[in-house]
């Protein structure tokens, strides 16, 4: 055992407020593992959401795993030392199930990285008896769970709402029966909800290298139902333990409700948590209330905080309870009265707001429904409250984007910045705008799905335009992402089982990236740069949300029409998208 890992884990806990100490565990022992390092995990809310609820069943013992600080790699990667859990410091071969919460795809590496630390053959097909099943949920897995496939004995398709209960139910029951290894994954994935078994289905492909059907075996369901949870019965969604190493020290992360109904064709979460759902005002108020007594600082978190239906009410209540109050981002066209209140109380001076495109034509195709005037007007009514420091997002590399619309980032940047210097005349201080400039991904279950990634090139030749152009502007300040991991990002993203070769060139023989596309005989480019036909069956849709195909390709062709389309609105539900039919 290193007593420097376990020094590390000691003074970690030490400073924790809220964490499960039952070194017995229960009579389930689970690692709940998150594929990144400890302040990454610990502010990640739907990793601590499941990390409450897993200690909340009986006859569960859950323990939390990260991936090693970076100063500790060598020791890990040179086999001196093993991966061990936080509570305890057990090996994590100990545990009955190893479980992943993955929310990035570029944690990918790192998942098999941890498998190896714990000394469990990353290949499920290599695990016997002695070794924990390996499971993964999370936003990344259960939006393409395959170029995780080889490597996962089962993944979690939903929200642990609606799925942890049933699970540990049909766990149990089966635990009493002794069933080995192959025949407890073929009973979970054919009579569980929301589990799918990967070794259970057979791809086949046409001569040409696509993609022509999942084939399951035995009674495994031809498609995986997603769970979704019915929050107006579920407590709020809430950080579980306190740190001061998360990226906001001690905030109590409060959530108010899932999914959007903005529907920007971009973003997943518009589309696989329709529609959207939110909890109510009383019940974050006392959530609220509760937390406070641990904590005066609550971040509010939703895909868009402002389209609460009672946000207006609920930030002055929770502003009166004594909380100062944050929020993950705000619509340029929610920006309330309310909500500049909250900001002012709470003596915040820079707020995110997402343009995403800089012409008005091309927000049209991301269906944005956002006007410069809404923008601006944003922006002069943040400077008047006292919020000097503005975050926009922007994105490069959008389906029909042209060098104007580029240049139009720039433009409105500038107009942006002309807006608030007159609204700041005469005050002490100037404020800075941030660009955070990131390249478009195309994403599963949304309507830009069929589209090809712009490429590296591209992308970086207009990143090269904005920086020209604002590089000497004063007070902006411009951050742009690395294109070549959104590469890599849209391989994981849009990838085949046949991208797991990849995965394990990278994380376990420690090739590079470009070695790894050399020595496989596959074309990366043929998942990432190929626009998808219309009818081609793709790899994710092993998941099903109840999105009728038909309808994102509606969507994708309005999209290159410049038409928008309406909101998706939970009071008014209709049959467009196939969810609520």
């Amino acid at each position: 055992m290193s007593w420097k890992q376990v020094r590390r884990h000691q003074q970690w806990l030490a400073e924790e407020k809220g964490s499960f100490r039952r070194p017995e565990g229960g009579r389930i022992r689970v690692a709940l593992a998150y594929p990144n390092r400890y302040g990454v995990g610990m502010s990640n809310l739907g990793f601590q959401a499941v990390y409450g609820r897993l200690n909340a069943l009986a006859d569960v013992g859950c323990e939390r795993v990260f991936y090693p600080e970076p100063e500790d790699l060598p020791s890990f990667r040179d086999h001196s030392e093993k991966l061990l859990s936080l509570e305890t410091n057990r090996p994590v071969g100990d545990f009955h199930l190893l479980a992943f919460s993955v929310s990035y795809e570029n944690d990918y590496l790192n998942l098999l990285e941890m498998l190896r630390f714990a000394g469990i053959p990353p290949k499920s097909s290599d695990r016997n008896a002695p070794h924990p099943l390996v499971a993964a949920g999370g936003v990344a897995v259960f939006l393409n769970p395959e170029p995780l496939a080889p490597f996962i004995d089962f993944f979690f398709i939903g929200e642990a709402e609606a799925l942890l209960t049933p699970f540990w139910e049909h766990w149990k029951t089966l635990e009493g029966l002794k069933l080995d290894r192959s025949a407890l994954l073929r009973t979970l994935g054919s009579q569980c909800p929301g589990i799918y078994v990967p070794s259970l289905y057979e791809p086949v492909f046409d001569p040409s290298g696509r993609l022509e059907a999942l084939v399951p075996s035995g009674e495994a369901p031809a498609r995986v139902a997603f769970q979704r949870a019915d929050l107006s019965r579920e407590t709020v969604c809430r950080t579980v333990v306190l740190t001061p190493h998360t990226e906001f020290s001690d905030v109590c992360l409060v959530e108010l409700g899932r999914g959007c109904g903005r529907a920007c064709r971009f973003c997943a979460a518009g589309f696989v948590y329709r529609p959207p759902r939110y909890h109510t005002a009383a019940k974050i108020l006392a959530a609220a209330r509760e937390e406070l007594r641990r904590t005066s600082r609550l971040g509010l978190v939703s895909a868009a905080v402002s389209d609460h239906p009672e946000i207006r009410t609920l930030c002055p209540e929770l502003v009166q309870a004594g909380a100062s109050l944050s929020f993950s981002s705000l619509r340029a066209d929610g920006v309330s009265d309310e909500l500049l209140a909250a900001l002012d109380e709470s003596g915040h001076q820079a707020v995110a707001i997402a343009p995403e495109a800089g012409s008005g034509r091309l927000r049209r195709v991301i269906n944005k429904h956002l006007s410069e005037e809404q923008i601006l007007q944003a922006a002069e009514r943040l400077t008047e409250f006292g919020v000097f420091n503005l975050k926009l997002y922007f994105m490069i590399g959008l389906p029909t984007e042209t060098r104007e619309d580029v240049w139009e980032i720039v433009e409105l940047t500038k107009r942006i910045k002309h807006h608030v210097l007159q609204r700041s005349r005469g005050r002490k201080r100037l404020g800075t705008i941030t660009l955070s400039v990131n390249s478009f991904v195309p994403k599963p279950f949304t309507p830009f799905q069929w589209v090809p990634f712009a490429g590296v090139g591209t992308l970086k030749e207009r990143a090269r335009w904005i920086k020209a152009a604002l590089g000497k502007v004063a007070n902006v300040r411009v951050h742009f992402d690395v294109p070549k991991w959104a590469y890599v990002q849209a391989l994981l993203a849009r990838g085949d089982r046949r991208v797991a070769g990849f995965l394990e060139k990278v994380a376990l023989d420690g090739l590079s990236w470009s070695q790894a596309y050399k020595v496989l005989p596959y074309n990366p480019d043929f998942w990432v740069m190929r626009e998808r036909d219309r009818d081609e069956p793709f790899p994710w849709e092993v998941v099903d949300y109840g999105l009728r195909r038909s309808f994102l390709w509606e969507e994708y062709r309005k999209g290159l029409d410049e038409k928008e389309s309406p909101f998706c609105v939970p009071e008014k539900p209709c049959r467009r998208c196939g969810v609520c039919g």
